[in-house]
Protein backbone atom coordinates (compact mmCIF):
# COMPACT_ATOMS: atom_id res chain seq x y z
CA UNK A 1 0.00 0.00 0.00
CA UNK A 2 1.16 3.64 -0.80
CA UNK A 3 2.42 5.83 2.08
CA UNK A 4 0.82 9.21 1.74
CA UNK A 5 4.54 11.02 0.44
CA UNK A 6 3.80 8.50 -2.08
CA UNK A 7 0.63 9.54 -2.70
CA UNK A 8 1.15 12.88 -3.19
CA UNK A 9 3.91 12.73 -5.48
CA UNK A 10 1.82 10.26 -7.95
CA UNK A 11 -0.92 12.60 -7.36
CA UNK A 12 1.27 15.35 -8.56
CA UNK A 13 2.66 14.20 -11.26
CA UNK A 14 -0.43 12.48 -12.84
CA UNK A 15 -2.95 14.96 -11.74
CA UNK A 16 -1.50 18.07 -13.07
CA UNK A 17 -3.07 18.84 -16.82
CA UNK A 18 -0.13 16.80 -19.08
CA UNK A 19 -0.02 18.95 -22.39
CA UNK A 20 -2.13 18.97 -25.24
CA UNK A 21 -3.15 15.79 -25.65
CA UNK A 22 -6.12 15.46 -23.30
CA UNK A 23 -7.43 18.16 -25.04
CA UNK A 24 -7.06 16.82 -28.64
CA UNK A 25 -8.62 13.68 -27.37
CA UNK A 26 -11.48 15.93 -26.24
CA UNK A 27 -11.65 17.25 -29.54
CA UNK A 28 -12.08 14.62 -31.59
CA UNK A 29 -14.11 12.50 -28.69
CA UNK A 30 -17.02 14.08 -30.19
CA UNK A 31 -18.55 12.39 -33.21
CA UNK A 32 -19.23 14.81 -35.34
CA UNK A 33 -15.71 16.61 -34.94
CA UNK A 34 -14.31 13.17 -35.74
CA UNK A 35 -16.04 13.06 -38.43
CA UNK A 36 -15.52 16.80 -39.81
CA UNK A 37 -11.31 16.37 -39.09
CA UNK A 38 -11.56 12.62 -41.80
CA UNK A 39 -13.50 14.46 -43.93
CA UNK A 40 -10.96 17.61 -44.18
CA UNK A 41 -8.08 14.80 -44.30
CA UNK A 42 -9.54 13.67 -47.62
CA UNK A 43 -10.97 17.30 -48.77
CA UNK A 44 -8.93 19.80 -48.71
CA UNK A 45 -10.48 23.92 -48.53
CA UNK A 46 -13.96 22.78 -47.17
CA UNK A 47 -15.85 25.72 -46.47
CA UNK A 48 -18.25 26.11 -43.20
CA UNK A 49 -21.47 25.91 -45.59
CA UNK A 50 -20.27 22.63 -47.24
CA UNK A 51 -19.35 21.11 -43.60
CA UNK A 52 -23.15 22.11 -42.49
CA UNK A 53 -24.41 20.53 -45.93
CA UNK A 54 -22.26 17.14 -45.73
CA UNK A 55 -23.62 16.43 -41.91
CA UNK A 56 -27.10 17.89 -42.35
CA UNK A 57 -26.55 20.69 -39.26
CA UNK A 58 -26.82 24.27 -39.22
CA UNK A 59 -24.13 26.69 -39.82
CA UNK A 60 -23.78 27.75 -36.61
CA UNK A 61 -23.32 24.41 -35.19
CA UNK A 62 -20.49 23.50 -37.96
CA UNK A 63 -18.98 26.69 -37.08
CA UNK A 64 -18.59 25.97 -33.20
CA UNK A 65 -17.23 22.18 -34.10
CA UNK A 66 -14.93 23.73 -36.35
CA UNK A 67 -13.85 26.31 -34.00
CA UNK A 68 -12.92 23.83 -31.01
CA UNK A 69 -10.99 21.67 -34.13
CA UNK A 70 -9.49 24.92 -34.38
CA UNK A 71 -8.74 26.09 -30.78
CA UNK A 72 -7.22 22.38 -30.83
CA UNK A 73 -4.74 23.40 -33.84
CA UNK A 74 -5.98 20.08 -36.02
CA UNK A 75 -7.79 22.23 -38.70
CA UNK A 76 -6.92 26.18 -39.58
CA UNK A 77 -9.24 28.60 -41.29
CA UNK A 78 -9.05 30.75 -44.27
CA UNK A 79 -10.96 33.59 -45.25
CA UNK A 80 -11.82 33.56 -49.26
CA UNK A 81 -14.01 37.00 -49.37
CA UNK A 82 -16.97 36.07 -47.45
CA UNK A 83 -16.83 32.54 -46.92
CA UNK A 84 -14.76 30.77 -44.49
CA UNK A 85 -12.82 27.95 -45.32
CA UNK A 86 -10.83 24.92 -43.26
CA UNK A 87 -8.05 22.60 -43.93
CA UNK A 88 -6.16 19.94 -41.69
CA UNK A 89 -3.64 21.75 -39.70
CA UNK A 90 -0.40 19.90 -41.52
CA UNK A 91 2.27 21.39 -39.18
CA UNK A 92 0.51 20.07 -36.30
CA UNK A 93 2.69 16.59 -35.27
CA UNK A 94 0.30 15.25 -33.01
CA UNK A 95 -2.56 15.72 -35.68
CA UNK A 96 -0.59 14.17 -37.99
CA UNK A 97 0.05 11.31 -36.28
CA UNK A 98 -3.44 10.92 -35.41
CA UNK A 99 -4.55 11.00 -39.30
CA UNK A 100 -1.92 8.33 -39.83
CA UNK A 101 -3.47 6.29 -37.20
CA UNK A 102 -6.91 7.12 -39.13
CA UNK A 103 -5.58 5.61 -42.69
CA UNK A 104 -3.70 3.21 -40.78
CA UNK A 105 -7.41 1.64 -39.44
CA UNK A 106 -9.43 2.58 -42.33
CA UNK A 107 -7.54 -0.37 -44.56
CA UNK A 108 -8.46 -3.09 -42.33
Amino acid sequence: MLDKKDLQKIQKEFLKHNGVLPDIFDALSDTVRYQIFRVLQKYKDLCVTDIAHIFDISVPAASQQLKILETNELVHKQRMGQMTCYRINKKNPVGNAIIKLIKKHSKK
